[in-house]
């Protein structure tokens, strides 16, 4: 979330505040899950530019102005629009959504002053930030949860796409290179129902892995179950009592935790052509899933907790990573750095990695990586820093068009490199490109990334 944050408040710094109008369709699949409105809709299809309001459900009378300013001001000029025009015959409810923090707090009896007793909109409840839906998001079942989750990482792709083709400074291209990496799908689903205990395997957890805290969640245990059994297979997925892996359980020990009978191989289409929404983020899932383990042989690892992957060192007290890579010639890229503190340069200021989303979809008949790059900064190469927003903000701001493009480019190669060995499991092939005339990949591959200069000392060791 904060990184949607963080590139939609990059965009309008850079004068590119109009970002909002080119999410606002990202945000009604959004929107539609968490407030339950159906029908909610892009107002400005039915009249360009729909003064004062962008989204709407007519049916269930709710409305929504989506924005990158988050000031007082912008709240008042969107309520006398509101009113003025009289919007409030066909709405009941007025949201102000900010792409950004919003403020603190905002004038109630600025607000009074307009609306006056027609209308009733509260600034505490009626102007929502980003970090507002996600609480709400935590709210809904967990398919929904997981489907919300998975439009902010399209979000997040939509945000950078834009900062990058959207400056006019940048000629024209004759041929454009999307973010996305077609996929060959694995050929066979192995699904069998578990047998743990979940007590039982948390209480051998703690007594034989020194585990010290308390079931997260069912995935949790599973976990355990498979390490109590020295099984440290990532390349699973649990869900509704049943595991499923691209893999056959008994060839990866998988079948330690289920019942043996029931294991059952299905073909990947039938959850790919399934019309239940279950089944179709089962698969995805697993492909994330299969992703993480294929990566973690390469040095990459999944951020547990927004689930991004990020290269590590290759060996313990290494201090910089490159990877070769070929795009238009051979070229190195730097993609892990641990930065030495000023004040003390035997001492490590913090540790920069080169970082990506991956999600899967469906395009047609054929299946599809979404890579968006990004930088992950921790204070001991795997746990965040207290000064990672600063410094992706920082390095956010000197890249460039062609530093993203290369970004996604390298992260194919190194993708389509990884897993290749096995005939009938998941590889990564080629970006989709678009060609509209002569080659425009005039960038030279081996021009690798400007990086943000040593932080203050005092930034360094919070850190």
């Amino acid at each position: 979330m904060s990184r949607i944050i963080l590139q939609v408040e990059l965009a309008t710094a850079q004068g590119r505040t109009d970002i909002n109008l080119a999410l606002e369709d990202a945000f009604i699949p959004i929107l539609r899950s968490v407030y339950n409105l159906p029908k909610l809709v892009n107002l400005n299809r039915k009249q360009k530019n729909f003064p004062g309001i962008d989204l709407g459900d007519d049916h269930d009378r709710v409305c929504f102005q989506v924005t990158s300013t988050t000031s007082l001001d912008k709240v008042k000029a969107t309520l006398r629009q509101f009113m003025d025009r009289s919007y409030f015959n066909s709405f009941d409810e007025l949201y102000v959504l900010t792409l950004v923090k919003k403020q603190a707090s905002y004038s109630q009896a600025a607000v009074n002053e307009i609306v006056g007793d027609r209308f009733a909109f509260n600034t505490k409840k009626h102007v929502i930030d980003l970090g507002d839906l996600l609480g709400l998001v935590a709210g809904l079942r967990l398919p929904a949860q997981e489907r919300v989750l998975e439009e902010f990482q399209r979000i997040l792709g939509e945000v950078d796409a834009y900062i990058a083709y959207s400056s006019d400074s940048i000629p024209d291209p004759t041929a454009i290179t999307t973010n996305l990496l077609r996929v060959r799908m694995p050929q066979a689903v192995y699904v069998a129902e578990l047998t743990i205990n979940d007590k039982e395997v948390v209480a051998q957890a703690r007594s034989s892995l020194s585990y010290k805290g308390k079931a997260r969640s069912r995935t949790s245990v599973v976990k355990m179950a498979l390490l109590l059994n020295d099984v440290h297979s990532d390349a699973w997925v649990c869900h509704d009592n049943k595991l499923f892996s691209f893999h056959d359980m008994e060839a990866n020990g998988l079948i330690s935790v289920v019942d043996e009978g029931s294991v059952e191989r299905l073909d990947v289409s039938d959850l790919a052509d399934s019309l239940e929404t279950d089944n179709i983020n089962v698969l995805k899932q697993l492909l994330i899933a299969e992703a993480r383990e294929l990566l973690k042989a390469r040095h990459v690892r999944m951020q547990p907790k927004d689930r991004f992957f990020y290269f590590i060192a290759d060996e313990e007290g290494q201090s910089e990573r490159k990877e070769p890579w070929i795009g238009k010639q051979k070229a190195t890229r730097r993609v892990y750095f641990a930065r030495p503190s000023k004040k003390d340069p035997t001492k490590v200021a913090h540790h920069q990695h080169l970082s990506f989303d991956l999600t899967f979809a469906k395009l047609g008949d054929d299946w599809f990586a979404q890579i968006v790059p990004s930088w992950f900064y921790s204070f001991d190469g795997f746990r965040q820093s207290n000064w990672h927003d600063d410094l992706l903000s920082q390095q956010k701001r000197l890249e460039r068009n062609a530093s993203v493009r290369n970004q996604v480019r390298f992260i194919a190669y190194f993708l389509s490199a990884t897993g290749a060995g096995e005939e009938d499991g998941l590889a990564f092939q080629n970006l989709v490109e678009f060609d509209v005339g002569e080659d425009a990949d005039y960038v030279s591959d081996d021009a690798d990334e400007t990086f943000i200069a040593d932080v203050a000392d005092d930034q360094e060791e919070a850190a």
